[in-house]
């Protein structure tokens, strides 16, 4: 008889972990993001801080691997009293490896795309380039997302390398260029696989 509750309890037992590990896979997730980026340019300049945003869509193929395409933008405005009105407009896509939990899902994701520089002013000179160079660009990095609902998650962390090569024309600037990006925002997931 206490074999017999023993087995039974056991088996109760293992039930109630499988199914509190069992996690639904969204099909598709869509998010939105502030972006902080800390750009470090080289030539005359010193590293300075861009903001800007960026939305991005996941397909997951399955519960770990998903496909992202991300379309984001960063602004700067002023550097040491210097007015630059420098855009970036990066466009990045690549694999997601997502570790889903019923609450966390933490994930690691490598991006590679393109940046289109835009409107800045030549630090050497002082004057406006009013030109717009598109640059190859990649993003490794990772985040975590915080399931508030079945359709809703927060995102308070990502980070990521951001590199970026730029042409020759930008001589002033580093070739290659290392960058450090922060974002959090908002996730909405559709459909479950």
């Amino acid at each position: 008889m206490r074999l017999q509750l023993l087995v039974a309890g056991a088996v109760f037992a293992s039930g109630l972990v499988a199914s509190a590990q069992e996690v639904t896979t969204p099909q598709a997730e869509v998010g939105f993001s502030y972006s902080y980026e800390r750009v470090n340019p080289g030539g005359s300049l010193s590293s300075y801080n861009a903001n800007g945003g960026y939305g991005y869509a996941e397909y997951n193929i399955n519960r770990v691997l998903g496909v992202v395409g991300e379309l984001g933008e960063n602004h700067v405005g002023t550097i040491s009293g210097v007015s630059f009105g420098n855009n970036t407009f990066e466009y990045l896509f690549g694999p997601r490896f997502n570790w889903r939990h019923s609450r966390f899902t933490p994930y690691v994701q490598a991006l590679v795309g393109g940046e289109r520089y835009s409107n800045g002013l030549n630090p050497a000179t002082g004057t406006p380039l009013l030109t717009s160079q598109n640059n190859f660009a990649a993003a490794l990095g990772g985040g975590l997302d915080v399931t508030l609902t079945n359709h809703i998650a927060i995102k308070p962390v990502q980070v990521e390398w951001l590199t970026t090569q730029l042409s020759g024309s930008a001589s002033t600037l580093k070739y290659v260029q290392n960058n450090l990006r922060y974002s959090a925002g908002v996730v909405f997931r559709f459909g479950s696989k």
